[in-house]
């Protein structure tokens, strides 16, 4: 199992809304992946899986903001054993 790495993604949220939404390519940049590697990540329930809305697909910002927090707080939790 891939462990998912976190790089320098905490300022990227820093302009997101809580209570708005974000594109499939927008998220993948936010979190620093292709956005191909985001779709595997939700089909293999590894991420969140996006909202359809009139054909769009969509992540919520708060669970954007919530999972890179976790990353974030995971790293650093790893880095300090």
């Amino acid at each position: 199992m891939t462990t998912l790495q976190v790089t320098e993604v905490v300022p990227a949220i820093v302009g997101l809304h809580p209570n708005g939404q974000t594109r499939i390519k927008d998220a993948a940049d936010i979190i620093g992946v292709h956005h191909q590697t985001l779709r595997r990540w939700w089909k293999s329930d590894r991420f969140m899986k996006p909202t359809n809305i009139n054909g769009i697909l969509l992540f919520k910002n708060s669970d954007l903001i919530a999972w890179v927090e976790q990353q974030h707080s995971d790293s650093e939790v790893s880095h300090e054993k």
